[in-house]
Order: structure tokens, then C-alpha cells, then sequence
């Protein structure tokens, strides 16, 4: 098979000659994932020339149709040749394959232009009114259990067990959004997730932030350069157009996370952890040598604030910005542009996509560090913090 690929934009015209079938459908599978990474959202493929249609082949063109509608993209096959025509006839796929969704739905909030330091996009107001408030939680040799709502933000040291007495000695880093929790275990590789929205057993924090509120913005941006653009500039530009501190999440494509995660369990940790003392940071925590996890999908969520905004728990971030902030990274995943609850695309990322690894987001400046992290597009929530810490 050859494919030929005309893209502007976000819109792309790809041309096929040969057979879609078992030998092929994971090469054409891959170059349209190559697509949808690249950001086109609407794509017609042109089967003039494919001469052949197999049950694999068409399974292959319904999972494209289906992820580009489900992030408001659409696609089409056009001019299909008769061998293919006659396949997609007789299994009934012809709404599907060969007419565009014509679903209506409601405008979108007015966009306003919504740009920065290596980026550029759109902003959208979603609640005039909405603000969030953060609540402190100190360290406890009594974990408390935490159940997410649908407004609600953890990011901090959690574990993952049936009761307190369980939960010792397994804390980790954890981001938790709207009751989709996942926590980097100490005692395991391997990240772990849980589903609260369902009345399942509680998570047991030791540590962390609970922020809670609706969201007041959305944005989605545009890296301008193909390497990314920092999550410190998006942080700072959210600060700069609220004009205080916010509490924020980030949904996008990463062009690599740099943070640290625990080496073992900080309900076990003597004294408090102190960043000047190298020796004991190098003990207790786990850097990425390098950004990580290029090319995967990001959630990133937590607080954050110009310096001397008056915030607790936030820490230097990059010039200008104080943050504490937490980085799931998971398998990739399309996202809308248009403006979708945080709730919806948080639990699809947790709960839906496999889970690659949970880190506090570092600016790592060392001459031999990881340096920043970077996402190459990306979705934006934030709203004004109000009256501090409780």
C-alpha cells in the first residue's frame, strides 16, 4: 500500500493506493496516529485507488471516525472505488464512512486570543463567577481518607488501601482529579489508579494540597516551536491574566516531564525533607535524568502564583512563577479543542489510558539537569484562588 498525506492545518487529505486489510491496517493505523499527534482533527481519505476492504481494514477506518468525533474532528472516505464501495454497502457502514456526523451542537463561548511565551491559542470564559480555595493537609501519623468530588483537586503523598493501618509504608506521589485518582506507589514501578466516582475504597493521604472550585477559564495553545513550550510560561501567563494566583490544570501532548517522585514512603521519613540538604534529597527522592515521556499524553494540576502572592505550599517554578504541581503522564490521547468539563478529560486520562508515571513538577536547571517541562499543545483550566489557605 502507498499513502500519501496532504495536511494544512488541522485538516488533512490522505490518498491510499493498494489493499487495507490485515498485511496493511497497521501502517495505515500508525499514519493516521502520526496525524492525529500532529494535531489534524479532520481527515478524508481518498479510496479511489484501494482496491481492496477487509474486515480488519474497516474496523481500522471506524476506530479513526470514532476518535476524531469524539474531540470534535470529523472524517470522511471519499470516491471509494466499486470493490471497496460495495464492501461498505453491504456491511451498512455508509453513514459512517462515507457522510459526515451532522450532529448540532450548542456555540461555544466566545474565544478571545490567549498567547504567551512560545505559544499561541484561544481562551474561552466558562463561569464569570467560579473561583477554588486550597486546603494545606500537613504530614499525619494518622492518614486520613479522601474522597474526590466532582470539583475537586489532590495533589500530594496518597496510597491505595483497604485502611489506614494498610496504607502504611506505601505512599507516593498522587494526582487526583473529580474522583480519578492514581498514586506512583514506593513499594511498586508500577503507577495504580482507582475509580472514587463509584463508591470504591478510599484513598489515605498523608500529604498534599485539596483544592476545590469550579473552573472560570478554558484555554487551548499551541507550542510555536516544534519542541514545546515550557509549563512555567502556560503557568505564568494563566497568573498574569487573572491577575493573582490560580488554581490550574493542564491536559496535552508532553514534550517531556521533568520532576521527582519519592523513593520511599515519606510517612517513614524522620525529619522534614530539607532541598538544601543534598545528601537527603538524593535519599529520599528519584529525579527524571532527562524529560520524560515524549510524545505521551500529560495531566498536570495543582496551585500556583506570582512570588509573595501570599499562597502557602508553592515553591519556585521557573522566574516569576511559585507553583506546586504535580504530572501524571499516560498513553497517548487526542483532546478536544473546544471547551470540555476538566472533570471529563481528567478521567479519561487516569481511568481509560495506561498510566506511565506521576511526578512533582522541577524546574531542574542543574548544568547536567532535565531542565523544564513541556507540552507541544495543550488544554488549560484555571480559576482565581481566593482568600489563601484554609
Amino acid at each position: 500500500m502507498q499513502i500519501e498525506v496532504q495536511q494544512q492545518g488541522r485538516s488533512a487529505r490522505v490518498t491510499v493506493d493498494g489493499r487495507l486489510d490485515a498485511a496493511w491496517s497497521d501502517t495505515f493505523a500508525a499514519r493516521m496516529d502520526e496525524l492525529v499527534r500532529a494535531g489534524a482533527d479532520t481527515i478524508v481519505v481518498d479510496a479511489a485507488r484501494l482496491s481492496f476492504l477487509s474486515s480488519l481494514g474497516i474496523r481500522c477506518l471506524i476506530t479513526l471516525s470514532q476518535r476524531l468525533r469524539a474531540v470534535g474532528g470529523s472524517f470522511r472516505l471519499t470516491d471509494p472505488s466499486e470493490p471497496v464501495r460495495q464492501v461498505i454497502d453491504l456491511a451498512r457502514l455508509g453513514p459512517i464512512l462515507l457522510v459526515g456526523a451532522s450532529t448540532t451542537v450548542a456555540a461555544p463561548p466566545m474565544a478571545t486570543a490567549f498567547s504567551g511565551e512560545g505559544f499561541t491559542g484561544e481562551r474561552r470564559l466558562l463561569d464569570d463567577r467560579a473561583q477554588a480555595r486550597v486546603e494545606s493537609i500537613e504530614p499525619s501519623h494518622a492518614p486520613q481518607a479522601w474522597r474526590g468530588g466532582a470539583s475537586t483537586i489532590f495533589i500530594g503523598h496518597a496510597a491505595l488501601a483497604s485502611a489506614a493501618t494498610d496504607a502504611r509504608g506505601r505512599f507516593g506521589e498522587c494526582l487526583a482529579i473529580a474522583g480519578a485518582l492514581a498514586v506512583q506507589p514506593t513499594d511498586s514501578p508500577e503507577p495504580d489508579f482507582m475509580d472514587q466516582g463509584n463508591g470504591a475504597m478510599p484513598a489515605w493521604i498523608h500529604a498534599g494540597l485539596d483544592v476545590s472550585g469550579a473552573m472560570r477559564h478554558f484555554a487551548h495553545l499551541e507550542a510555536t516551536d516544534d519542541r514545546g513550550v515550557a509549563v512555567s510560561a502556560i503557568v505564568r501567563a494563566c497568573v498574569a491574566a487573572e491577575g493573582g494566583p490560580v488554581a490550574i490544570a493542564i491536559a496535552g501532548l508532553c514534550a517531556g516531564l521533568c520532576g521527582a517522585a519519592a523513593r520511599t514512603s515519606p510517612d517513614g521519613w524522620a525529619t522534614p525533607l530539607d532541598p538544601r540538604d543534598g545528601d537527603v534529597v538524593r535519599k529520599r527522592l528519584r529525579f527524571t535524568g532527562e524529560p520524560s515521556w515524549i510524545g505521551e499524553s500529560a495531566l498536570i494540576a495543582g496551585i500556583a502564583g506570582a512570588p509573595g502572592c501570599g499562597v502557602p505550599g508553592m515553591v519556585l517554578l521557573a522566574d516569576g512563577v511559585h507553583a506546586h504541581l504535580h504530572g501524571l503522564a499516560c498513553a497517548f490521547r487526542a483532546l478536544p479543542r473546544a471547551a470540555t468539563p476538566l472533570a471529563t478529560i481528567a478521567r479519561q486520562l487516569v481511568l481509560e489510558q495506561p498510566i506511565r508515571g506521576i511526578v512533582h513538577l522541577v524546574d531542574d536547571s542543574r548544568p547536567d539537569g532535565a531542565g523544564q517541562s513541556k507540552l507541544r499543545r495543550a488544554c488549560v483550566w484555571w480559576s482565581p484562588l481566593t482568600g489563601g489557605a484554609r
